[in-house]
């Protein structure tokens, strides 16, 4: 069976070779996996990260970062993207990947949330897969969902109204951020975008108090 992820190094720090074919969440696990296992190898480092082989977003960079950076001493301050450097640290939190705010000891859920289950955190989320129906996840900070939210979902909990959830895609009516809740409101100029795209992930916020949803490219996170 073909390595979906094979990790080498450059002149700069380290590239990622990955798979191209196989389904993004199983990625970020084998990720996870591999750099957790070569924890002492790597020691703590800052390096520049390239990735090969495949097309990733800046959502799904945002991830792989977060999936080294929890699993190793690793911090990633620069991104190699076809022979230009980007200064994350320059750039700042929310230019570095729109998720500001992750929160530094953010965790990583290996898969979905499953009908009935109930997840708390004291810290933000990241979901590698969906919140089922009937599923509630609680999170002192953000919350970061690869897959679809079919279930509660509260970021911010209790309190936090700066917080923000992000996702693949939103079927719940059941949603919080801090002390608002409710069925996010779509504007009206994104309604019909958001009806037909089946694959741009979808960001969620407290705007002039009620939950306000667009479209992650929107630029909604930046905007608050």
């Amino acid at each position: 069976m073909k390595n979906p992820v094979v990790i080498k190094s450059n002149t700069h720090g380290l590239t990622l070779l990955l798979d191209p074919e196989i389904p993004f969440e199983d990625l970020v696990r084998e990720i996870c996996r591999k750099f957790a296992a070569s924890r002492d190898f790597f020691g703590e480092v800052e390096l520049v990260l390239s990735v090969e082989g495949r097309e990733v977003t800046a959502e799904e960079t945002a991830v792989i970062i977060e999936a080294i950076e929890l699993n190793s001493g690793i911090t990633v301050s620069l991104i190699q993207e076809k022979q230009t450097l980007k200064d994350l640290q320059m750039q700042g939190k929310i230019d570095k990947f729109y998720f500001e705010k992750l929160d530094e000891n953010a965790k990583i859920i290996k898969g979905s949330i499953k009908n009935r289950q109930r997840i708390q955190s004291d810290t933000g989320l990241v979901i590698l897969g969906d919140v089922k129906a009937n599923a509630v996840v609680e999170a002192r900070g953000n919350v970061i969902v690869m897959g679809l939210i079919e279930g509660m979902v509260h970021a911010g909990y209790p309190d936090g109204n700066h917080c923000y959830i992000v996702a693949g895609g939103i079927t719940s009516d059941s949603l919080a951020i801090g002390t608002v809740r409710g069925e996010p409101t779509v504007q009206k100029k994104w309604f019909s975008r958001m009806q037909k795209s089946k694959s741009e992930p979808v960001a969620v916020v407290v705007w002039e108090g009620v939950l306000l949803s667009e479209p992650l490219s929107s630029g909604l996170i930046k905007q608050r």
